[in-house]
């Protein structure tokens, strides 16, 4: 994976969000705003993040996600988020601050995975 991209995966019925690299704030709401197009588009309750080679995300947009996206992810029926999780350590601790409420907050059960099979097996499981 070395392109970011949004798509529907029929076979776990899950959106699909892929990020990497550094992302400019534009290029990463784009596609975390595609993906709530794809869920409605396909009726689905479950998205899937791959964000294992994503670096840093910006503060502006771990709160842009926390204020804008996670409700906007609530009020579309979003029940099941999968995220492979990034190898570097930054990455990781950024993808850990814009997770941390919102599992609690917005009803939407998160899970971290070391490869995408596994979270994709999660996935069709719901």
């Amino acid at each position: 994976m070395n392109e970011s991209k949004a798509f529907y995966d029929k076979d776990c019925g899950a959106a699909i969000g892929h990020f990497a690299g550094f992302l400019n704030p534009d290029q990463f709401k784009a596609i975390a705003e595609e993906l709530h197009v794809i869920r409605r588009n396909y009726s689905s309750k479950k998205q899937l993040n791959n964000i294992e080679q994503m670096r840093v995300l910006t503060a502006d947009v771990q709160k842009w996600l926390n204020d804008v996206w996670f409700p906007k992810a609530k009020l579309g029926g979003l029940k099941y988020f999968a995220f492979v999780v990034p190898k570097d350590v930054f990455g990781k601790m950024s993808m850990e601050n814009a997770n941390k409420d919102n599992s609690v907050t917005s009803g939407i059960e998160i899970q971290y995975f070391q490869s995408e099979t596994e979270a994709k097996a999660w996935l069709k499981s719901k």
